[in-house]
């Protein structure tokens, strides 16, 4: 009896019915993310804003490193939608579903860095600087992949000690949204709501940190990110998201 054939394998190794639901699932996730766009109704800067910010620095030669944007996990799916075409870098877990993302995504003119925090941490610190070394922005969630939620985590410190790249906090807020049950209460924004989008002031992170120094830059990225979120949410008529208290480690109870 002839054996079975292996069905046929991309050259990552993965079989070609795997290779056709990436590609089915991103066609439709990019046509989907481009159609909310254009149905919201936009508060902030004008399309195209931060790559006409990396283009000025370019043309004032000062080419790299590039910047690192920082926004909530659970902003993703506004921040992709709005900011779709800006040619910058994020930042994508290795869980999971992280292969539809980055494919999708690639599909609206964004790139992805592969890992995080949790898994691939290495990897993706390497990425990142890599990637801002030659002049090209990046973006990370800094509370992602797992939270604690709006809570900083150190890798958006540590890439901007090592580069010397600035740290600018975005700012994505909706009117309507369903809110997922998820450990970040991840936000879907309805079609046809109202979306206002604010860039916050950038921050300057020494190159040389120890352990206390370094958490209390992790504290000043979360209060960027609040003061530039309380911007966003005053544009169209919302209430702040309040951050939930942290337990402190057991050895320090």
């Amino acid at each position: 009896m002839p054996e079975p054939e292996e069905p046929e394998r991309d050259p990552r190794g993965r079989p070609e019915t795997v290779r056709l639901k990436f590609r089915v699932a991103s066609f439709l996730g990019a046509w989907l993310l481009r159609a909310m766009r254009a149905s919201w109704r936009h508060d902030g800067p004008p399309d195209g804003s931060l790559a006409a910010a990396r283009a000025a620095r370019i043309a004032a030669g000062r080419p790299s490193p590039g910047v690192i944007y920082v926004l909530w996990h659970s902003r993703i799916l506004l921040g992709v939608s709005t900011q779709a075409d800006q040619d910058i870098h994020a930042l994508i877990s290795l869980h999971g579903d992280g292969e539809y993302i980055a494919r999708t995504i690639e599909r609206i003119g964004l790139h992805s860095v592969r890992g995080s925090s949790s898994r691939g941490g290495a990897r993706a610190l390497r990425g990142i600087i890599e990637t801002l070394e030659s002049g090209r922005d990046v973006a990370i969630t800094p509370d992602g992949p797992r939270g604690p939620r709006l809570v900083a985590q150190a890798g958006c410190i540590e890439a901007a000690a090592i580069t010397g790249a600035p740290i600018v906090p975005l700012a994505f807020e909706c009117r309507s949204a369903k809110r997922l049950r998820s450990w970040d209460r991840f936000i879907v924004p309805w079609f046809f709501t109202k979306v206002a989008f604010r860039i916050g002031e950038e921050l300057r992170v020494p190159r040389e940190l120890d352990d206390a120094s370094r958490a209390a830059w992790c504290r000043r990225v979360e209060a960027a990110l609040d003061r530039t979120h309380a911007d966003a949410c005053a544009a169209i008529g919302v209430a702040p998201e309040e951050r939930e208290p942290v337990a402190p480690p057991a050895s320090a109870r």
